[in-house]
Order: C-alpha cells, then sequence, then structure tokens
C-alpha cells in the first residue's frame, strides 16, 4: 500500500466504536503478542493541558539522555506528529509497514482511529527500545484505549480538569474526574497538577483504594515560576510544573532508572528540558508582522485560560478573532468568555464533520449581542482578519478546533497568504 493509502483507510474509521477503547486494546495488544511488556510508561490524563505536559516530560527525559517515545493526539497538520521518538516523527515506510500490521490484525471487536494508531505507535517504541513512554489519553481515562495496556504506569499524571465531553464523561467535575482517575493501577504513582480541588479530592479517594501514593505539585509551582518556558501563555506554567513533577517522582522512586548523572545534574537537565520542549498549535505566534497567534482553545477551560493569557500579555488591548469550532462544544459559553476582549468575530468552518458551520456560528454570536460574520473560505478568513487587524491597529487571535489550527498552520507554512505591504 502507499502511504496515503493507509492514512486515508485509518482515518476513515469511526471515532467511536461499539466496545470501550481500554478492551479493543487489550484484544489487540493480546494478538500483538504484548509488545507493552517492559515498558515504562508516563500516562497523562486531563481535559487541557495533555499535550504540552507531555511535551514537556518527553524534552525533559530526553535531555538526561533517554531515548523518548511519545503518543499524542489529533495531530495538526502530519499524521506522523501523533508517534514521535526524541522528537523526531515516526517515517512515512514505518507508518505504512505497521499500519498494515494493525489493519491485518483478525480483530474481533472494531477498532477505531485512535486505537490502531495506538497498535501502531506501542509497535514502534518497542522496535525503537524506548527507555520512557509518553502516553496522552484520548478521550476520559477508565475506558480509554490508553488504559488497556497490560503493563503498570511508572507514573499516572492529571492536568486541570474541567467540562468537556460532558455527554459521555458525565456532567459534574467530579463525574469526569471519576473518569480520567481510572487510568490509576495498583503500583503506580499519582501525580496531581492544579486542578479544581472537588476534582483532586476525587482521584486522590481513588488513589487511596488502590494505595497509589500521591504528590502535589502546589509547592514547585513557585520554583517553576523562575525557569525560562518557551511557550507562551500562564497555564503553560502550570503544565511545565506538573511535568517536573512526573520527573521527580520518577527520581525520587526509580532513581535507578534516571541514573548518577540525572542526580548530580538534575537543576540543569530540568532547565534544559523546558527551554527545549516544543508544542506547535498553543499560543503559537505565526507571524509577528502582522502580529498572529494561534491557539487550540475548543472547550470553555481553555478558552478561559486562553482568555486569562492574553489579558495577561497584553493589558487593555481589544483583538480580532477568527474561530473555527465543533458542534458537539459549548461554543456559545466559549466565546461569551471570550466576549471581554473581541473588538469582532470572524466565522469559519472546519473541514470536518463534525464542524459547525460558519453562518450558523455568526448567527449565534449575533443573537447574543456580539460582532460576527463569516469569514468564506479559511484562506479568505485569514485575510480579513489581517486586514481587519491592519485597520484597527489590533492583534489577530485565531482559536478554536486543534484541525481548524492544523489548517490555518498549513496555509501559512505553505506561503499561501501574500501580504506585500508588511514585506
Amino acid at each position: 500500500m502507499q502511504y496515503e493509502e493507509i492514512i486515508e483507510i485509518i482515518q476513515s474509521k469511526r471515532r467511536f466504536g461499539k466496545a470501550y477503547g481500554r478492551d479493543v486494546t487489550a484484544e489487540m495488544m493480546e494478538r500483538l503478542e504484548h509488545p507493552e511488556t517492559g515498558m515504562k510508561i508516563i500516562h497523562i490524563a486531563g481535559t487541557n493541558g495533555k499535550g504540552s505536559t507531555a511535551a514537556f516530560v518527553s524534552s525533559i527525559l530526553h535531555a538526561a539522555g533517554f531515548v523518548v517515545g511519545r503518543f499524542t493526539s489529533p495531530h495538526l497538520i502530519r499524521f506522523t506528529e501523533r508517534i514521535v521518538v526524541d522528537g523526531e516523527e515516526i517515517g512515512k515506510d514505518d507508518v505504512i509497514r505497521l499500519g498494515e500490521r494493525v489493519l491485518a490484525l483478525p480483530m474481533r471487536q472494531e477498532t477505531t482511529m485512535f486505537d490502531l494508531c495506538l497498535g501502531m505507535a506501542v509497535l514502534y517504541f518497542k522496535e525503537k527500545n524506548c527507555d520512557f513512554v509518553v502516553l496522552e489519553t484520548g478521550l476520559g481515562g477508565a475506558k480509554d484505549s490508553t488504559a488497556g495496556l497490560s503493563v503498570v504506569p511508572e507514573v499516572c499524571a492529571f492536568t486541570n480538569i474541567g467540562y468537556d465531553h460532558t455527554a459521555i464523561l458525565g456532567n459534574t467535575i467530579e463525574e469526569i474526574a471519576a473518569e480520567k482517575a481510572g487510568i490509576l493501577k495498583k503500583g503506580t504513582h499519582a501525580v496531581l497538577g492544579i486542578m479544581d480541588e472537588k476534582a483532586a479530592d476525587v482521584i486522590k479517594k481513588q488513589a487511596e483504594i488502590l494505595d497509589v501514593p500521591i504528590t502535589n505539585v502546589d509547592n514547585l509551582l513557585t520554583k517553576i515560576s523562575t525557569y525560562e518556558i518557551p511557550l507562551n501563555g500562564v497555564f503553560q506554567r502550570a503544565n511545565a510544573t506538573l511535568a517536573v513533577g512526573v520527573v521527580e517522582t520518577l527520581f525520587n522512586n526509580h532513581c535507578g532508572y534516571l541514573g548518577d548523572n540525572f542526580l548530580s545534574k538534575k537543576e540543569e537537565i530540568i532547565r534544559q528540558g523546558l527551554v527545549e520542549a516544543k508544542w506547535p498549535g498553543r499560543m503559537e505566534v505565526l507571524s509577528e508582522k502582522p502580529y498572529v497567534l494561534v491557539d487550540g482553545a475548543h472547550n470553555p477551560h481553555g478558552v478561559e485560560a486562553l482568555f486569562n493569557s492574553l489579558k495577561n500579555m497584553f493589558p487593555d488591548e481589544k483583538f480580532v478573532f477568527l474561530v473555527g469550532v465543533m458542534a458537539d462544544k459549548d461554543y456559545r459559553a466559549m466565546m461569551r468568555c471570550m466576549y471581554p476582549l473581541a473588538d469582532t468575530f470572524l466565522c469559519a468552518t472546519v473541514d470536518t464533520s463534525r464542524s459547525l458551520q460558519a453562518d450558523e456560528l455568526c448567527q449565534d454570536l449575533l443573537e447574543d449581542g456580539m460582532s460576527a460574520s463569516v469569514s468564506g473560505d479559511l484562506l479568505d478568513g485569514i485575510q480579513k482578519a489581517i486586514a481587519l487587524g491592519e485597520e484597527k491597529g489590533e492583534r489577530i487571535i485565531i482559536f478554536g478546533s486543534l484541525y481548524f489550527i492544523g489548517e490555518v498552520k498549513a496555509i501559512f507554512e505553505g506561503g499561501s497568504i501574500h501580504l506585500p505591504e508588511y514585506e
């Protein structure tokens, strides 16, 4: 098969299967003869910040001299972004070879795209002899595909927990936290990030039931505030703090894994790892002149974090917003949160069947008393946003679905934006 064929087959799979992802993974690993055996896994769950935390953890461990595999989703531009070893994306030939292998499995249960990607990732990490594997959950925790691996994670880390996927995870913070806490297994170590106290209490209760030790990172926040963090946004301090807590927990509980080099140079390694961390599409500046920033804030909690960061970075400024969201999100709450900073909203349609149509989003915003208009196609929308920003002397902020942010980045990277007035 060709690379494009494999990707098309995998991406055409259902988003949600009939069985729990956990059970599908368990069957897949059995049929693959358990390639996950012996892996030292850092498992990360939460509502927002999972990818950034995974990037920070991976970068610090890489700086310490380890081979680190990282599995995240979704991808922004390239499918290969999902499976990374030491900062290098999986090659297309490996995607073909491993994709054909997992697709050929005589599975009794239906597989989703996420299931297949996870199976490929585990096989790839085994081949690369990764010292550590950092896994980001897809949805929830207890029933998530990543929870179906047979090994007990070295560490289970939890980012902030907010309202998202409520139809699946529950309608309260406590219910959502209980689902996230489902990644815990007896023998692991829990590391709790900065989060709602009610969510933390649920995770702590589950940890106590399983006799899992708990580390809180609150005491590290002041220390990390003095470190250089390359990723924009005040919330990235919390993600970096959780990552440092994860690595220090690995050191404190498994000194032999990290070795004397880490002990003697721990502070230097952590600082280097944080500085070298990369995580595109999260408060990423695509252009300084005109100023264009993109962020994958795709739920109310994420938009609130973006709102606070923009207020902190640019006090008293208003912005031109270009937005594209999914229909199953609480998008009206998202826009109401951002409204105090908005000069106007330009509404775009994301290129996916789950997208909310731009005209519907625009109509809802107008009904809520906000200034809004439809952008046309995405390239046209970007050009309109930039023209408005120039006219009003305002910065352009593009946020919403990660798929949407990926489309925007692809346009910028492809050189489609032509602005002679800035050249």
